[in-house]
């Protein structure tokens, strides 16, 4: 029995691991690094992983999400297009920043874009030929590159968090890019995105809006409550969003490749289901812990750091329930769901926001619009999967 558990887990398991060594890495160079780093630094980091992880969705127009299900003599090609077009975007996106923000910010935001769409297309590529390991090693790297050059950087130089942050992204993609070239893993061709046109025009202006959702809490943030409360989030994004974000983005891969042939929802929801349940307690901790061992881990200039995690932990749980059911949609070519739930899931955010903003003197509890806002449409992608069941 455990073998056969073992055998049917291992490549999910051996790449959630990889994941976990990814956050342990962060976790323990993060007491570190709001001390090398002031608040209003973070506060600026925030603001450009935010741009990144928006333009980032829908860079390469979703061609890295086909390689899951595309024929093998399309692969290459779909590497190749995406990377064209991720260029593209990065380059735009960058030069209408530096107009609206500044010139760092402008490099920091088109080399994260092209880092992360170069590095989820060769993951994927990888992925769908079950080569784990590989991907495994990948995610390690992915987050040991980041930590190490955002710790030795201070040391040497005077450096804000978002330049160090410019600087990882370059290593990743001209290591990405030797990989590619020396492996071959990429055909000049114009043709095979013209195949996967359904993750175009249904996965990317749902990516698009999901990504924006998600990020939306940072630009209310600046307007209503201040630079200060810009840092706190984005430690609380980097340390519970964005290790939840890529494990629930691997959970989706790996339940893709799964449900391609699948005839019944049926385990979607089970799986789905049972992560819910798995994974509740984890979270509930973050209600019992004391501030002062926040204080303790980040330093005594984040007082009042342990309110954004309980109010933003409820709305991250329930990110990480939903990859079973999303997968079993975007498998079956059925993304259009995810598009319109996402727009009313947005549409329930703004209203709360505006509700929270008039309700609450402190400002802070603007944010007690994410995690309903997140439960509610994770739970609606549940519900249509259960609704739709065979």
């Amino acid at each position: 029995m455990i073998a056969k558990l073992f055998a049917r887990y291992q490549s999910i398991g051996l790449i959630t691991l990889s994941l976990l060594v990814g956050a342990i890495i962060t976790f323990i160079a993060l007491p570190v690094l709001t001390r090398l780093y002031s608040v209003a630094d973070f506060g600026a980091y925030g603001i450009a992983l935010a741009i990144v992880s928006v333009l980032s969705t829908v860079a390469n127009l979703r061609l890295d999400q086909a390689l899951l299900v595309a024929e093998e003599q399309d692969k290459k090609s779909l590497i190749f297009e995406g990377t064209v077009f991720s260029t593209a975007i990065a380059v735009m996106g960058g030069i209408v920043i530096s107009f609206i923000l500044n010139v760092e910010m402008a490099f920091a935001v088109a080399t994260g874009v092209l880092a992360n769409t170069l590095i989820q297309s060769l993951y994927n590529y990888q992925f769908s030929a079950h080569k784990e390991y590989f991907c495994a090693g990948l995610n390690i790297f992915r987050s040991a590159i980041v930590v190490a050059v955002q710790l030795s950087l201070p040391l040497v130089m005077q450096i804000s968090l978002v330049n160090s942050y410019n600087l990882s992204s370059i290593i990743m993609i001209v290591a990405v890019l030797i990989y590619l070239m020396k492996h071959q893993l990429y055909q000049v061709s114009w043709q095979a995105f013209k195949h996967y046109k359904d993750f175009i025009y249904s996965n990317t202006p749902h990516a698009l809006l999901n990504s924006f959702s998600h990020n939306l809490p940072y630009y209310v943030v600046s307007h209503f409550v201040g630079v200060q409360a810009m840092g706190f989030y984005a430690i609380v994004e980097r340390t519970l969003r964005v290790p939840i974000n890529l494990i629930s983005q691997t959970l989706r891969q790996f339940f893709i490749r799964k449900f391609k042939d699948a005839d019944s929802s049926q385990n979607a929801l089970k799986a789905s289901v049972l992560l819910s349940l798995v994974s509740l307690p984890l979270f509930a901790l973050v209600f019992v812990l004391p501030e002062s061992l926040y204080l303790w881990a980040f330093g005594s200039e984040w007082v009042g750091i342990s309110a954004y995690f309980q109010i933003l932990a409820l709305g991250y749980w329930a990110i990480f329930c939903n990859p079973p059911s999303s997968a079993y949609l975007i498998a079956k070519r059925n993304s259009q769901v995810l598009f319109k739930l996402q727009i009313v899931e947005l549409l329930i955010k703004f209203a709360l926001f505006a509700g929270f903003y008039v309700a609450f003197a402190d400002q802070v509890y603007m944010l007690l619009a994410v995690p309903v806002a997140l439960i509610f449409y994770n739970f609606a992608i549940l519900y249509v999967v259960w609704r739709n069941k065979n």
